[in-house]
Parts: C-alpha cells; structure tokens; sequence
C-alpha cells in the first residue's frame, strides 16, 4: 500500500494513574474529522481503562486487551486485533493505550516489524505517527527525591520498578506530556524539565492538567522514525559525544514560558551529565556494592562495564533506585574492553562520583581477589 494507504497509529505510554485515558478520552472527545479506534492494554483479568473508555466515549471500536503486557506476551494479540481492525476499514486512526508497565519500543515494534507468530506485515496496513509518553510529574518529582513518600497511584511493581518505566518512558518518545503538573510546585517543575530535557532533548514537551491538549498535539503529527527515536536518548547522545541541540526552534511548547536554551536551563537547576571511562576493569562486588547504594541526585546510569573475571559486556542501567546490571553479550578478540558509563543527575558531585568508581577499579594485584569472589551479575535492586 502507498503511504496515504496505510492507518496512522498514535501509542500512548505512561505508568499507572499518570493520565493515560484521560487523553485518549479527550481525545476521543474531540476527534475532529477522524474516526479513531482503540486498543487499551490491562495487566488485570479486568481492563478498567476499557471500561471507562466505554463508558465515556459511547464508542464501539475499543478493543480490551487484558491479563497480559503488550511488550511481550501479548505482542502477537496486539497485532491480530490491530489488523483486525484494519481490515473492517471503518476508521481511519489508530490509538493504542499501553498498560502501565510496558516498554514502549517493543510496542512500536509490533507495527515495523511484526511478531514471530504472524505472517502479517504490520506495514502494509499501519505506520506509527507519534510515540506519546505522559509523565506523573508529580510521581517523578517524589520518586527521584530521596526518602518522599510516594502517591498512592505510584506504588512499585515488583518487575517494572517506577523509577525504571518513568525514565524509559521519557527517553522513547516524540511527545512527553508532564501531566499533572499543578501538583509540582514551579521550581521542582522547571528542575524536573531540566532533567527531562537532559534524558530526552528530542521530543515535543508540555506541561498539562487533565492531559487537556489539543489533539493535533499527538496525532497526525509524523513525528516518529524509529532510527532517530532509538538514538534520541540522552545517555547515547552522551556516549557518543554529542551535545543538546540549540537552535532548535519551538520543540518546546503549549505552556506558554519562554524557554531558554536547554544547557542554561539545565546549569540553571544544577542538572549536568558526565561519561566515566576507564580500561582497567572493575572489581565485581565493589561495582555491585556502589551500584546498589543509590546516592539520590543521579537520575540516570546507562552503559558498559568491563568487570574483572568476566569475558562478558556488563550492562548497567540505573534509573534513581532501581538498578539493572549483567551480560549483554561477550567482548569479541578485537574488543577494546573498556568502561563507558554515562551518568546524568542533579547537583550531583561529580569529583566525588568518579572518585568513587575510580575505587571500584581494581589494581594489578587484586586480580585474584577479584577472581575469589562470588560473583553478583546479573543485579537487580530496586528500593
């Protein structure tokens, strides 16, 4: 099929009670000359997002997709439903509503490159327009500040941590709406947008309350390119040396404040990001111990480790409390073996962070020390 030939599909992200289907209401609300279908993922035997959907919207063509995740055990029903839908040919928009805890890319995957169960080519029939993430601002603001208590809407999962989905989240989209933003006094909130800016400087960001924006806003937008999506995060841009893009006029927008250039504004509130790089190894269970001891004004940790004893690439990926680190793969004959970590925070000391790794680098006489000890990847901490 031409481009004009193929459904437009708009994938809504976000953890629970952050405001997805209050926009997909609103948005249903005011669909203009559209006619929109609905696909609403639940963990729970009972989809309540479907539910209310339905019982707001009066609209038939929402799809229940529950007791499973869309990023893994459900990809396959997403797609059957999604052509099925396709197929009958009676709308022309497609929304999609992930649970809580799903991971956006596989999802945009689904519609580029299809399931191992399915012959379908998902791009004969559909193309994703916008990645939109809506962000508990208010949830973020607490999880991130160590010791708050976090909003009862907010509470962890024991496989999807909060601090892990939020920063993944921010970091895989074209639009980030910072809902609920009135909850977050004004300072906070310019802070935590100097942070989202940092982890994802590409996407169109607004604030919201009730996720009131106009759905031009996240449709029809032509935003998406998974290429520049998956490169787009702050941390790889880090990693491979390149800074914020300045000049870039009107990616902000819909809260009406003047904003400066995403490095001022980031000095401004003390949000900053360092890569750490080292080709002697780390000592295994001082890289651990370090790892699990989150100090609470780094926001994110992404990389590779070469650890002692390993022919393995470690891989770490911290999201404030929550840590997940081990083999991403082995380091090839040709390998520089070397550590490349980024790491971005607030008001964060950085002398005393790399001096801190720096100690968790193990010297020539420690090897076999390093060799004696229990080994502690694959970690996995969250608190």
């Amino acid at each position: 099929m031409a481009r004009n030939d193929t459904t437009p599909v708009t994938i809504v992200s976000g953890y629970l009670g952050a405001g997805k289907t209050t926009l997909i209401n609103h948005v249903l609300s005011n669909p203009g000359d559209r006619r929109i279908a609905v696909i609403v993922n639940d963990m729970g035997e009972i989809n309540v997002d479907a539910e209310l959907l339905a019982r707001e919207s009066d609209d038939e063509g929402i799809v229940d997709l529950s007791n499973g995740c869309i990023c893994c055990r459900l990809q396959g029903d997403l797609l059957e439903e999604a052509t099925r839908l396709a197929r009958r040919r009676d709308f022309d928009y497609l929304l999609v509503e992930a649970s809580g805890i799903s991971e956006p890319i596989p999802i945009a995957q689904v519609f580029t490159d299809g399931t191992d169960e399915s012959d379908v080519d998902p791009t004969n029939l559909f193309r994703v327009d916008t990645m939109v993430t809506v962000l508990d601002t208010y949830g973020f603001w607490k999880e991130f500040d160590a010791g708050e208590q976090l909003p009862e809407t907010a509470q962890p999962d024991e496989d999807r941590p909060l601090s892990e989905v939020l920063v993944e989240g921010i970091e895989f989209c074209d639009v980030l709406l910072l809902n609920k933003s009135d909850m977050v006094p004004e300072e906070a909130l310019a802070e935590i947008e100097a942070v989202v800016d940092t982890l994802q400087p590409r996407a169109k960001r607004l604030r919201t309350t009730y996720c009131e924006v106009n759905p031009d806003i996240v449709l029809d937008t032509g935003a998406f390119d998974f290429e520049t999506a998956k490169r787009s995060p702050g941390w790889k841009r880090h990693l491979r040396g390149e800074g914020h893009d300045h000049g870039e006029e009107g990616h902000r927008g819909g809260d009406d404040h003047a904003h400066d250039s995403e490095q001022s504004v980031a000095d401004r509130h003390g949000v900053s990001s360092f890569v750490f790089q080292s080709d002697r190894p780390f000592h295994p269970a001082r890289l651990a111990a370090w790892l699990e001891d989150w100090d609470g004004p780094i926001v994110r940790a992404k990389g590779v480790c070469h650890v002692a004893t390993h022919d393995d690439v470690i891989g770490v990926s911290q999201a404030g409390p929550s840590v997940q680190a081990g083999p991403i793969g082995e380091w090839r004959p040709e390998d520089d073996r070397c550590t490349r970590l980024v790491i971005i925070g607030r008001s964060m000391n950085e002398r005393r962070i790399r001096e801190e790794l720096e100690a968790c680098v193990i010297d020539g006489d420690e090897s076999e020390l390093a060799e004696s000890v229990t080994d502690p990847f694959p970690l996995s901490h969250a608190t």
